[in-house]
């Protein structure tokens, strides 16, 4: 327990701390000291006289640097073989008032208080101007209020699609009666507009009241047999068997009124798909394309077989030519943002889900999924912006709760690494503020230090993480998988077969272990 608090509490000792890696913390004796230091450092610098040595001289002290840097590499081999079986060493401090720290922690104003822009700032991912004017301009964009919403809705009383708007907005807040207020108003404004019923329609359907999605949509057909926001609507709708159904009526319906229309060939499609006919299904969506070109349905149809059968780069550019016809369509922004998700390509799948963020503000799942992502992309700074402002208008959401003390936790370390205690300092203060039981989310941070560390080939600081999880959680089954593969990468096989045994020891089920060895077996 002890131990455990000089970790947490090394970040508030007055004066500044210095992390050399996440098991060995040294303490200073403040910033000043360290000033200190630097000054005279760069005086002694100046006085030192240069010195020009014999081509002998030279090639005796090359050789002896030789036979030093030759030791140093055993040594350091020796190190890293012990790093399991050996507790980091925490050189020890000052005694620690406890209370006194703990009263000083949550005391603390806002003198230090990071803003979102400058904890986005702390990435160090490089992007092309593509991406950074893309990111710029989708972290520009907060929630907006309610009150923003009902003012450029009453200045715009017969605008539809700001109305709309406001109805998402409604929907997003769960304030139902107020969204099917402005949907039933604008039907009585707009009788003859399409627009409303199918708004109306999707209303409903999100409510699962299907029979009244069903006379919404009916209507809108009625006036427009080739609705487009229906008809491409409806051909996505698969989320269940109840959606599914709906859609399959609709299309239904619009087919009676147009044979050989756009509806007709979508249920056809969808049919295929559905009955893992994936040739027949590819044809037909690349031939109602054809014939429907202004229809992106067929589009986003064709990314999803191409999606089904492991095509992943036809799927992409199915979904960004889907994206391109309709720049509004969400679902295929999502499906594309999730597709770059799944095959590892995290920058790439925040900024997708940013341009969801930018069709829909509300949109909470999003904005967790661009911070996940960031997170996935060891991009800290960026999680932590994306997660603090879904937190800001979510705060009960409880899984962001966990990771974002994580993403700040480890923000301070890396701050402290680099030379700013103050931001480090200010970064775990955040951590706490969001979750103080440090239970839920210390050893999950440290173990993720610890994969960071061994991407970055610091393979000691790697080692020393997890086996900090360890002492926090002797039966981390993770932890020992985390071991194995930082060992893997050093070439030490022995170990890092003898660590995922251990972790298979601890949880017969993981599975990610029992991989490894398998593949360890193959390779030897």
């Amino acid at each position: 327990m002890n131990r455990l608090l000089r970790l947490l509490l090394c970040f508030f000792i007055v004066g500044g701390f210095h992390i050399t890696s996440v098991g060995e913390l040294r303490l200073t004796d403040g910033l000043q000291a360290q000033s200190k230091k630097k000054k005279r450092s760069s005086k002694s610098k100046k006085k030192r006289p240069s010195k020009k040595k014999s081509s002998k001289g030279k090639k005796r002290s090359s050789k002896g640097k030789k036979k030093r840097s030759s030791k140093k590499k055993s040594s350091k081999k020796k190190e890293s073989v012990s790093q399991v079986s050996n507790t980091p060493i925490i050189k020890k401090g000052p005694k620690i008032n406890v209370a006194a720290y703990a009263d000083e922690l949550f005391q603390l104003t806002g003198e230090l208080q990071a803003s979102n822009k400058e904890m986005a700032n702390a990435t160090r991912y490089i992007y092309t101007d593509k991406f950074a004017k893309k990111t710029k301009r989708v972290e520009s964009l907060p929630f907006l209020t309610t009150g923003d919403y009902e003012t450029d809705a009453r200045n715009n009383p017969n605008n539809i699609y700001i109305q709309r708007q406001l109805g998402l907005h409604y929907e997003a807040k769960s304030n139902w009666e107020g969204a099917k207020d402005i949907y039933l108003r604008q039907i009585k404004r707009h009788p003859s507009n399409p627009d409303a019923h199918y708004y109306l329609g999707s209303f409903y359907a999100l409510l699962g009241e299907y029979e009244k999605a069903r006379q919404s949509f009916e209507e809108a057909l009625e006036l427009n047999p080739n609705h487009k926001g229906t008809i491409d609507v409806m051909a996505m709708y698969t989320n269940n068997p109840d959606q599914r159904e709906l859609s399959d009526q609709i299309l239904g319906m619009s087919s009676k009124r147009v044979p050989d229309g756009p509806a007709q060939k979508l249920t056809i499609i969808r049919n295929r798909l559905a009955e893992a006919n994936y040739t027949d299904a590819l044809r037909l969506a690349e031939e109602g394309h054809k014939n429907f070109p202004e229809h992106n349905g067929f589009l986003h149809l064709i990314g999803e077989t191409h999606l089904s059968i492991g095509n992943i780069e036809k799927a992409k550019s199915a979904f960004q030519r889907s994206i391109k016809l309709n720049a509004k369509d969400k679902q295929s922004h999502i499906s594309l943002a999730n597709l770059y998700f799944d095959i590892g390509k995290y920058v790439y799948a925040a900024l997708s889900f940013s341009d969801v963020i930018y069709i829909d503000p509300d949109d909470a799942d999003s904005r967790y999924m661009q911070g996940l992502s960031y997170f996935k992309a060891q991009e800290w700074g960026r999680a932590a912006a994306a997660w603090e402002d879904l937190l800001h208008y979510r705060p009960d959401n409880e899984v962001v709760r966990v990771l974002l003390p994580q993403t700040y936790y480890i923000l301070a370390v890396e701050y402290n690494r680099l030379g700013n205690p103050t931001m480090g300092r200010q970064s775990f203060k955040n951590a706490l503020s969001i979750n103080s039981n440090t239970n839920q989310w210390l050893a999950s941070s440290i173990s993720t230090l610890g994969g960071y560390y061994r991407d970055k080939r610091m393979y000691r600081q790697s080692l020393s993480s997890y086996q900090e999880v360890i002492e926090l959680e002797p039966n981390n089954a993770n932890a020992y998988l985390g071991i194995g593969l930082t060992y893997w990468n050093m070439d030490e096989k022995d170990l890092a077969i003898s660590s995922w045994k251990k972790s298979m020891r601890i949880k017969p089920e993981n599975n990610e272990s029992q991989g490894w060895l398998i593949l360890s077996e193959q390779g030897s």
